[in-house]
């Protein structure tokens, strides 16, 4: 009896004791370390006339269906978890069940070159009637998808086929090509019908049809640019040979798997390129904007510094536009710092209990010493409770409610802006039982918001205007559903626009 030279046992000698706990082999499949002591449950397995050991009877299993495919090729995978953890595996090499039926073949199989194409469409769709289980489909190009589906009546079979055995599971490798997209669209609406495109370096010319791993059909493509099935095919093949079969699903399932690996390339190099262009503009964004107070602090610093005859009230002035424009560097810095945090996943909330409209006052009153002499601007709060308790980070809910209402500021020239707070429900319910958010509105009569931003508003570096950095919003709301609340904003009926959001109360804490 030979033994793979892979298992053979290692130890040290340290005595007989020591020696038997370490004992060592490896498992056939996985490479899991095997201890050879009393307790261990080493599975031995003799296959081809040599002895394996295996960790688990799931490796034994996976052993013999990946021997029985690649015979003296295994060692080549040998000593890798992928083949239990990966379900490709399990897709695409023989069953127990489908080996067994392999090597009890004794009837010769059914195999038939048909060279006239509409007998070959005809039995094609015969072999796809009697499907139970799953049709897999492979077609050579999306001209090919595009003849069957859009131009015969592909699609109506399929749709058959999928709403009278709800069972059946379809799935489809095709080419992409624009115009294909609708018919694409109309097939992933069904459950039960999966679609998959392929790469240009992975196209086929030959449209494969495999119906419950059993039956196969192999259709060759011979032009391409025609509008008929018929004159498009060449020869095809027909075969319930099990060994055929297989090989098929096993083509497909390698396929399908590669299908999924370029897809999801695509979608990495489409983050990185995303990442980069953002980082782009994130710097020239944050460069544009910090110098804009940085110039007037340095140059009034400097005139305070030059000119000695100065007096009092002139200095003062210059003082208060350096303050302020420090003020919106801070602002503005301070910005940068949590776009940062929230991109690192380092944002972090300092909760405590308070009254959340106490502090909406507190931040009226501030900006409304702030509102400029050439706005007409009135702005209240509107509350039904003298106070309302919620649990929250409060330094951090205050950033919001001046992001929210210096934006209300900045797109009205005249009117009012109203901020109301009242209880709410997440469900809508006004049941004082159900009461578990604080809901603020902050409700102005300005401008309103642009069709072309609605979709994009509180995503990174979204802006109404060339003026700002478009991040306010964007960090309102990483702070709000930090909380664990909801924002939204939607334009009135008659002017202006309504910035919504919620915060659990105390209440909804203790439930």
């Amino acid at each position: 009896m030979n033994t793979q030279n892979e298992n053979t046992p290692t130890h040290t000698n340290h005595g007989d004791a020591a020696e038997a706990e370490e004992v060592m082999l490896k498992c056939s499949l996985c490479g899991k370390k095997l201890f050879v002591n009393e307790s261990s449950d080493i599975i031995i397995e003799e296959i081809a006339g040599a002895q394996y050991h295996f960790d688990n009877p799931q490796c034994v299993v996976m052993f013999k269906r990946l021997n029985h495919a690649y015979g003296k090729n295994l060692k080549n995978f040998m000593g890798t978890t992928q083949f239990i953890a990966d379900p490709y595996w399990d897709k695409t090499i023989p069953t127990e069940q489908e080996i067994n039926e392999i090597n009890q073949e004794s009837n010769k199989p059914d195999i038939r070159v048909i060279d006239n194409p509409e007998e070959a469409l005809k039995t094609c769709y015969q072999l796809i009637n009697t499907a139970k289980n799953e049709v897999l489909i492979l077609f050579s190009s999306a001209n090919a998808l595009y003849r069957r589906l859009a131009r015969a009546d592909g699609l109506d079979i399929v749709k058959e086929l999928t709403q009278e055995h709800k069972e059946i599971k379809i799935r489809i490798l095709t080419p992409f090509d624009e115009k294909i997209s609708d018919i694409v669209n109309d097939l992933k609406r069904f459950l039960n019908v999966d679609v998959k495109f392929l790469a240009e370096p992975l196209q086929l010319k030959v449209t494969i049809v495999i119906v419950d791993r059993s039956y196969s059909m192999a259709l060759e493509l011979v032009n391409d640019d025609v509008d008929n099935s018929i004159d498009a095919m060449g020869l095809s093949t027909y075969s319930n040979s099990k060994s055929t079969v297989l090989y098929y699903v096993s083509i497909f399932e390698s396929l399908w798997k590669q299908a999924d690996i370029y897809k999801k390339a695509e979608e990495l190099y489409d983050q990185l390129k995303y990442k980069n262009e953002t980082q782009r503009q994130f710097l020239n964004i944050a460069a544009h904007e910090l110098r804009n107070p940085i110039q007037p602090i340095l140059g009034l610093a400097e005139v305070m510094l030059s000119n000695k005859n100065m007096n009092v009230i002139q200095q003062e002035e210059l003082l208060r536009i350096i303050i302020n424009n420090a003020k919106k560097l801070h602002f503005l810095t301070n910005n940068l710092l949590d776009v940062a945090r929230i991109d690192e996943n380092l944002f972090s909330l300092e909760l405590q209990e308070f009254d959340i409209v106490g502090l909406a006052n507190d931040v009226i009153k501030e900006v409304r010493n702030q509102v400029t002499n050439n706005k007409k601007i009135k702005i209240d709060l509107q509350c039904t409770e003298k106070s309302l308790n919620v649990i929250g980070d409060k330094i951090r809910l205050n950033q919001v409610f001046l992001n929210l209402i210096n934006n209300a500021i900045k797109y009205t020239d005249e009117g009012d802006i109203l901020v109301s707070i009242k209880r709410g429900s997440y469900n809508g319910n006004s049941n004082k039982n159900n009461d578990t958010v604080a809901l603020v509105q902050i409700i102005d009569t300005g401008l309103g918001i642009q069709e072309n931003i609605k979709q994009k508003l509180f995503s990174k570096f979204t802006k109404g205007t060339k003026v700002g950095t478009g991040l306010g919003l964007f960090i309102c709301k990483n702070i709000v559903e930090s909380h664990g609340g909801k924002i939204w904003a939607e334009n009135n009926i008659d002017k202006g626009a309504t910035f919504s959001f919620t915060i659990p109360t105390t209440t909804s804490r203790i439930h």
